[in-house]
């Protein structure tokens, strides 16, 4: 949408100096343009446009042609609803409709007063109210709890009616005072935009129904707007969905955006993650903490010390000591990986110390261990918190003295490696609980790395999301596949228990599976599901005990009874709008392309006339 979009004026009023035109519906009109004195945003089916509002007068929303609103929702009364200024205030009241006026999901009862960013809900159109400009001036910058709840509201209204929001940060090189960012922003504030002040020298400034394209034209106008009183002002950008569906992860995105930009410069935060390749891994880092973590990890890489690398199951831990090693001097040699829970107890000597030839039965040869084939380079111990006391003591004493004895012989052996660590216990309270050896964690802990779980990394999330999809589609030799916003908001609700490993499982799963072009909510939702609040992060719902089933027999493939349910719920979807496949489709939030496609594959057109 461009920065000044098309708009339909309601020419209405009631004031002197009208000249009004009597209709049959009792709608009446004056000649001549009446000054705005705010907007309605109205949104019906895939469609939206912009209403502008006199200073005084009314307008009438229904589904009647005479109507200043005309909307053609079958649930809208001819004459729905009016809404009119009264002293500077803009009044709404339901008109008898037959279906009722709901305001912020309220129904309407009487007369209530409109402030700007309330939602209009008649049958399944929405309108939103924006006070104009003028008038928004009186309020001056928003405060920051404000703006978040206007941002959060635009995203509802996005995701909702498949829409694009976008937040700029601009950093302003130096700080202000609110009235001078009033004066320099005064003259360009769009009529639906918001602004408020972060601290006293970031702006934000929301842009809804701005794409990334269009936000970015947008940028720049209000770059060169306030580039005469602030010196150097740059701009970062976050785009609903692709950068974040909830307002912290756009917000935060906005600012590591700006922050990124050069003087004068527009950057999108969808530009602004770091892609790194660690021998033949390859890292796609975007969240805050983690651009943090892993500068801490380059410097941690060009010391010698021991480090203890912590985190959840499958948050990336290995992935942090493969770049630990490749960032080292001693990248030339090995990376040797030993997982710590998968030795059996009699064999972890042999496994980290290495056996002579006839040391114990079934040693046919000599086996160098994990400590020694490391020589030169790093050793990397993966679970460490599952190794038993006595093999912690034996570790302990070769991290010590850098020195090994292989089983079943007497020489020690110097040996010269880095040891890297990892485990998702809290080994602390391990060692107070009497399970780990304080020595060995005083020994290992020189250095520790925490690695956040992948449900507290939203922005990161959906970079990873897109590039293990791609990834999963090239190995599938199967075209690209992209993840609708209902898609990326079911995945960003999800807990991730099992972090990264789970989603690259299932985008693995996905690329296997889909038949679609756009990865919707159904495709994945048997998979993920949003977090139970009430158990905590990252903890499952429990599951309800399955029904009895008399024998195998009585199982019938899943595949069959999805494919039923989808018939069936498309079926009813289809009657209740009455044969209009684009409504149909919306309700049930999938592509109107997928549905009519799925309307020949299950034969519902016969279904029409029963």
């Amino acid at each position: 949408m461009a920065s000044d979009p098309p708009q339909d004026t309601a020419k209405i009023g009631r004031n002197a100096g009208s000249t009004l035109d009597a209709r049959e519906s009792g709608v009446t009109r004056p000649s001549g343009r009446a000054q705005t004195s705010g907007l309605l945003v109205v949104f019906e089916g895939t469609t939206s446009r912009l209403v502008s509002l006199p200073e005084s007068g009314e307008i009438v929303i229904g589904r009647a042609d005479a109507c200043h609103v005309v909307l053609r929702q079958a649930g809208v009364s001819r004459q729905h609803a009016r809404i009119w200024i009264d002293h500077g205030h803009t009044l709404i009241a339901d008109l008898d409709s037959q279906n009722g006026t709901r305001l912020n999901g309220k129904v309407l009862s009487g007369t209530a007063v409109l402030h700007s960013g309330d939602e209009i809900s008649l049958s399944e159109a929405s309108i939103i109210f924006y006070t104009s400009p003028a008038h928004a001036r009186q309020d001056g910058l928003l405060d920051a709890a404000a703006f978040r709840a206007r941002v959060e509201a635009e995203l509802t209204r996005a995701l909702k009616y498949v829409r694009s929001v976008t937040v700029a940060a601009l950093p302003l090189g130096a700080r202000t005072d609110r009235a001078s960012v009033r004066l320099s922003v005064d003259p360009v504030l769009g009529s639906i935009e918001s602004v408020s002040l972060l601290g006293d020298d970031t702006l934000l400034w929301l842009l809804p129904e701005h794409s990334a394209e269009e936000a970015e034209e947008r940028a720049r106008v209000l770059s060169n707007a306030l580039a005469a009183s602030f010196s150097a002002v740059r701009v970062g950008l976050a785009t609903f969905p692709d950068d974040g569906i909830d307002a912290d992860t756009l917000l935060s995105a906005a600012r590591e955006a700006g922050r990124e930009a050069g003087e004068g410069e527009v950057q999108r935060a969808s530009r602004t993650f770091k892609e790194l390749l660690f021998g033949e891994h390859r890292v796609w880092i975007a969240d805050v903490v983690m651009l943090r973590l892993y500068a801490l990890i380059e410097r941690l890489a060009k010391a010698d010390l021991p480090v203890l690398v912590m985190g959840e199951t499958g948050a990336g831990k290995e992935l942090a000591a493969t770049a630990l090693h490749h960032l080292s001097p001693r990248a030339a040699k090995r990376l040797v990986t030993v997982n710590c829970a998968a030795m059996q107890e009699s064999l972890i000597e042999s496994e980290l110390f290495g056996h002579e030839r006839g040391a114990f039965t079934g040693a046919v040869a000599t086996r160098i261990g994990a400590l020694e084939a490391a020589e030169g380079g790093t050793v990397f111990l993966d679970e460490l918190g599952e190794l038993s006391l006595a093999s912690q003591a034996k570790l302990l004493r070769a991290l010590e003295t850098r020195r090994i004895t292989r089983v079943g012989s007497t020489r020690e052996r110097e040996v010269d490696f880095r040891v890297i660590a990892a485990t998702n216990r809290n080994l602390e309270a391990e060692v107070k609980a009497g399970r780990f050896r304080q020595d060995l964690f005083f020994r290992l802990s020189a250095a520790t790395v925490w690695l956040p779980p992948l449900r507290d990394r939203k922005r990161e999330l959906l970079i990873l999301a897109r590039a293990f999809l791609d990834r999963a589609c090239a190995r599938a030799g199967r075209a690209p596949l992209e993840l609708s916003a209902a898609a990326v908001q079911l995945l960003a609700q999800h807990a991730w228990p099992g972090n990264v490993r789970e989603l690259r499982n299932l985008m693995d799963f996905i690329a296997a599976t889909a038949v679609d072009e756009t990865v919707e909510p159904w495709h994945i939702a048997h998979r993920v599901r949003p977090t139970d609040d009430k158990k905590g992060s990252g903890t499952e719902p429990e599951s309800e005990p399955a029904p009895p089933v008399e024998s195998l027999t009585h199982f019938r493939p899943i595949a069959e009874e999805i494919a039923e349910l989808e018939r069936k719920r498309m079926l009813q979807a289809l009657h209740l709008a009455s044969w209009n496949q684009t409504r149909a489709a919306l309700a049930l939030g999938m592509p109107l392309r997928t549905f009519v496609t799925k309307m020949r594959q299950y034969d519902l057109r016969k279904e029409r006339g029963r």
